[in-house]
């Protein structure tokens, strides 16, 4: 980001153990969940359609021959995955079969499943959240002795869509470990022995796991692996059922992130001033097109985003999506120095009408459009403190005529963060009573507490505290 600052919170050691606290607690959140899940037998039936047969055909996966495998495999299509938008077919990445859901039906209920799983994908939101997970059926594959699928990430279907679900049934096979990775975290679901280990009754193994979660499907080594897939998607909670009364328990990790921000809030050497307190996003997301829509999205985020917001609203700080632009130009001058401009900015920057002659049109151009941008000559700025740094897994990028020896488009690339706005002291949530002897300086301070906002500019220059 921009160069550093250096002040007392460079050298405040419990500004710094409590800035570590922040970053741990964000690294505990697990973006996937799985275990096994109690069914009736009726649930495991499924009826499907052949085709050129007129009846359906029926299948107990709880007590499937191989015969009757080998039959719904051979009603299955050849399984297909998405890239850049479209479906795509190659064996030699993904082989598998597949069923849409207009062809086949069971009685499985989900719903109960949901419930479940419900806590931990929705972990990091408050107990009254207006939201709640919808789950929407998507395919049945049958992956066969030899069938495999490589790593990849799910598509999102809509903005809505946060997460999958995999639902394996208890049919006999060995290999088609689902391993999954996220942000430097690996798990392994190995739904045949966890099945093998069930009780007796009948079962389901599950997982669930955000849609930016990379995954892949070992090979199946004998038998079938039989799955169910579900998107699962935010919806309001007014169309929900009626809420059960339940109260949400927050994990000791995000009761950590909130003592140690208060810890900052109360510690004078932390932005005395006030600033942002800014983070990476630990998480990918389905910018819209165009992306203008920021604060709109604050309801999309998930895991220790969604617990960055959850804890500072909480609180009574306001949390913030911004796009960070950082660029170095260099220009003729006398003592040939490189600038560097530095933006938070509230939406994705609309550039396509400017026409670039020179490197330093386009800045100069974004000034003209009222955003402040941040020189390395000594500007002011306001000041940011970075817990985790802002990378490029949700870059946006602007496009711009620029004119050299032709005319050409030329891009600026933002990335997305989230921001956490922080009052100077005396100012909002740290306006916390002092111990005052003179009368009048109690007044002063009450009366700069009015006067004080926690309003920003569409851009904002920025003075990096970066630890």
């Amino acid at each position: 980001m921009a160069s550093d600052t250096s002040n007392a919170s460079d050298t405040n050691e419990n500004i710094q153990h409590q800035l570590k606290i922040l970053r741990r607690s964000l690294r505990v959140q697990v973006p996937f969940t799985s275990g096994l899940h109690a069914v009736k037998g009726d649930d495991l039936v499924v009826y499907y359609e052949v085709p050129g047969e007129k009846r359906p055909f029926r299948i107990d996966l709880a007590n499937a021959t191989e015969e009757e495998l080998v039959e719904l495999t051979a009603a299955c299509q050849k399984a297909t995955f998405g890239v850049g938008g479209k479906d795509v077919f190659d064996e030699s990445y993904r082989k598998a079969g597949k069923m849409d859901v207009n062809n086949f039906t069971l009685r499985f209920d989900v719903a109960s499943l949901l419930k479940t799983i419900s806590p931990e994908i929705l972990q990091g939101r408050n107990a009254d959240d207006s939201q709640f997970l919808r789950a929407e059926m998507y395919k049945l594959n049958v992956y066969g002795p030899g069938s495999f699928f490589k790593a990849h990430q799910d598509t999102p279907r809509s903005e809505e869509m946060i997460a999958s679900l995999v639902v394996v049934f208890p049919t006999a096979h060995e290999g088609g470990e689902l391993k999954l990775e996220h942000g430097g975290k690996r798990c392994l679901f190995d739904s045949a022995d966890m099945l093998a280990e069930a009780p007796q009754l009948p079962a389901l193994a599950y997982v669930a796991f955000y849609s930016d979660v990379t995954h892949s499907v070992e090979t199946v080594l004998t038998g079938y692996r039989v799955t169910l897939t579900y998107n699962l998607y935010l919806c309001d909670r007014k169309a929900s059922p009626e809420d059960d009364g339940s109260v949400r328990y927050m994990p000791a990790h995000e009761q950590n992130f909130e003592e140690a921000l208060y810890a900052l809030l109360e510690d004078p050497d932390f932005l005395p001033k006030g600033g942002l307190l800014s983070f990476g996003l630990a998480h990918q997301y389905p910018f819209p097109a165009p992306p203008d829509r920021l604060p709109q999205m604050l309801h999309l985020l998930k895991g220790s985003d969604a617990i960055i917001h959850t804890v500072a609203e909480k609180i009574g700080l306001t949390t913030q999506l911004k796009v960070f632009y950082e660029g170095g130009v260099e220009y003729w001058s006398r003592e040939e120095e490189t600038l560097s401009h530095h933006i938070f900015a509230d939406d994705v920057l609309n550039v396509e009408h400017i026409n670039e002659s020179y490197d330093m049109c386009l800045w100069e151009e974004l000034e003209k459009l009222g955003e402040q941008i941040q020189h390395t000559d000594g500007g002011q700025g306001v000041d940011v403190q970075t817990v985790t740094g802002i990378d490029e897994r949700n870059r946006v990028r602007s496009n711009y005529t620029a004119y050299g020896n032709e005319a050409e488009v030329g891009h600026v690339y933002g990335d997305a963060g989230l921001v956490v706005r922080i009052p100077a002291i005396g100012e909002g949530v740290r306006a916390y009573e002092e111990e005052e002897d003179d009368e009048g300086d109690v007044e002063a301070e009450d009366d700069a507490q009015s006067d004080g906002g926690n309003g920003s500019d569409d851009g904002e220059v920025i003075d990096n505290q970066e630890t």
